[in-house]
């Protein structure tokens, strides 16, 4: 997904803000469909179109269940691996997803991305999406 130059620089801007806040080692913007608007994963060997798809199938299928079970809007979803966590949080059209292997910085991260999520959801509101990529 192409940005106009002003919004890419603001979300660049708070994208480095959240690095130096939080020890991340993966950290992107994707669309509700998968699209990758920002991407970074550190020294990971990450492909960064697979990671944004299977990133937007978790948030799909965990807003289905809690709407099934009455629980929604979904706000986070938090997938726990052997050897690391990953964050997805939700900002409207958009997800925010972070990944670490330290509990401590887990915890830490929540908080973070929870912080700068509505500063995000700002910039993002200026970006357009096409409504038929919406409602696949």
């Amino acid at each position: 997904m192409r940005l106009e130059r002003k919004i890419a620089y603001a979300l660049a801007k708070e994208l480095k803000d959240i690095t130096q806040e939080a020890k991340l080692e993966a950290l992107a913007i994707l669309t509700a469909t998968g699209d990758r608007v920002a991407f970074y994963a550190g020294d990971k060997t990450a492909n960064s179109t697979e990671l944004s798809a299977i990133g937007a199938a978790l948030v799909a299928a965990a807003r289905l269940a809690l709407e099934r079970l009455s629980y929604a809007p979904i706000n986070d979803v938090m997938v726990r691996g052997k050897n690391g966590f990953l964050i997805l949080k939700s900002i409207g059209d958009f997800h925010l997803v972070g990944g670490t292997s330290d509990i401590e910085e887990f915890k830490n991260a929540i908080a973070v991305l929870s912080n700068h999520a509505p500063t995000i959801a700002d910039i993002l509101s200026y970006v357009q999406i096409d409504e038929d990529e919406l409602h696949m």
